[in-house]
């Protein structure tokens, strides 16, 4: 394969606003949480995310839903219906392809 003029080249990368939102710590954090999960309340999310400020996760979670990768159905509690998040088609599709780099990153 000869080479290239730079002309030619095209950027491989998605949008940039995409990987702003999906670059984040908590957003990967978030999306691996609700992929293993599914559908969570703000609560426990914030417990098992220690060290994220309500602040910062309501953020994050406000991003991944304007992203299409977080939504936030009803689900029932002992208080009756409340919100809770879980992914959307998009969101399952990036757990899914998140799996094989958290594998690689467990490897010693």
């Amino acid at each position: 394969m000869g080479a290239r003029r730079t002309e030619d080249l095209v950027c491989p990368c998605p949008p940039v606003g995409l990987i702003d939102v999906v670059g984040k710590k908590w957003a990967v954090c978030v999306v691996s949480l609700l992929g293993r999960y599914g559908t969570v309340r703000f609560g426990p999310i914030q417990r098992c995310l220690s060290g994220v400020s309500p602040a910062t996760l309501t953020a994050t979670l406000r991003a991944l839903e304007r992203a299409h990768l977080v939504q936030r159905p009803l689900v029932e509690d002992r208080r009756g219906p409340v919100r809770g998040y879980a992914l959307t088609g998009s969101g399952r599709a990036l757990y899914e392809r998140l799996l094989p780099l958290a594998d690689w990153l467990a490897r010693p």
